[in-house]
């Protein structure tokens, strides 16, 4: 029968104690970073801004750098598009283009091979749309300023457009007297007041059978002297 030193037996587990204890200590370790690591890639701040007819962005933040993916689709069951980031960060932004107008679309992000939502169900957004009632309404308005402007213009006549009408020439005699007796004056004025029946009055005063006309002037005769 054996007898074994009680020394050496308490030593000897002193000494297996301590590396359980070893083992135990960096398998608890080990493990308390696999959880941590895992909350870290969770994203945080999910923030979607920008938000145009075409196209939106979306930003979140994780506590270790990672690289993600956004799967989106117009339905929260069928997330058939992806956007994918470019390089590991911990601040994230993935911008969504060729996006339909008014259209309402649903998102998750992968990271790795876990994927993450809102709570259980796919973040949304909505798109923006065409804007035509506000443009279309635009022009009615210039039309209709431009046509009483218009209106106001013909109604009352610009006083050029009067004074051309009252110094028009024409054959007719008109209201002005004509008080010039120089021909080439009456010629100078024709349509300002002298008529051509007025040229032609002094034309026959200056004709010879009218200006050479002999008049007879007394004259005393001699008278006889003795």
């Amino acid at each position: 029968m054996l007898n074994f030193n009680p020394k050496i037996t308490k030593i000897s587990s002193i000494i297996i104690g301590t590396v359980i204890a070893v083992i135990l200590g960096i398998m608890a370790w080990n493990m308390g970073g696999v959880f941590t690591r895992a909350s870290d890639m969770e994203p945080r701040d999910v923030v979607i801004s920008d938000i145009s007819q075409n196209t939106a962005k979306i930003s979140w933040t994780t506590g270790i750098e990672t690289q993600g993916v956004i799967e989106y689709g117009t339905t929260p069951t069928a997330l058939n598009f992806f956007a994918p980031e470019v390089s590991r960060t911990k601040n994230h932004l993935v911008e969504l283009t060729l996006l339909s107008p008014q259209t309402t679309y649903y998102f998750q992000i992968r990271i790795g091979d876990k994927k993450y939502d809102n709570g259980g169900v796919p973040w949304t957004f909505t798109t923006k749309g065409t804007e035509t009632q506000s443009s279309a309404t635009l022009p009615q308005a210039t039309p209709t300023s431009f046509s009483q402007s218009q209106s106001k213009t013909s109604a009352t006549p610009t006083p050029i457009q009067s004074l051309e009408i009252k110094t028009k020439p024409t054959n007719t005699p008109i209201v002005l007297s004509c008080n010039e007796t120089d021909c080439a004056k009456i010629k100078e004025k024709l349509g300002k007041g002298c008529t051509t029946q007025d040229y032609f009055r002094c034309l026959r005063k200056l004709t010879p059978t009218q200006s050479l006309t002999p008049t007879f002037t007394p004259t005393p005769s001699p008278t006889p002297t003795s």
